[in-house]
């Protein structure tokens, strides 16, 4: 179950940081190879947890880790072709 304290946090520090994003514009910042594995950490979040909601009537449990797995590699892939930055290997 979810932390309803938790909840509105995230939901707070989304709002703002697409508020700042909307209103950049035409302005682009130097984001470090760290903060775009951060960045893309928190969208496959929000888009697994989309992908359940969305199949989790219609898939089973070994389905479900299938697509997360081929959703996981495809966001990889996506991200080493556009920016030359594999997630993979970017030191923690």
């Amino acid at each position: 179950m979810n932390d309803p304290e938790i909840d509105f946090i995230i939901k707070d520090k989304i709002d703002k940081l697409f508020q700042v994003c909307i209103n950049n514009t035409g302005e682009y910042r130097e984001y470090t190879d760290e903060e775009l594995l951060k960045s893309c950490f928190i969208f496959t979040e929000v888009f697994m947890a989309k992908m359940h909601k969305y199949h989790k009537e219609k898939v089973d449990f070994d389905g479900l880790c299938k697509l997360a797995e081929e959703a996981g590699t495809s966001i990889h892939q996506t991200v080493l072709l556009f920016t030359g930055v594999d997630l993979h290997n970017i030191e923690k």
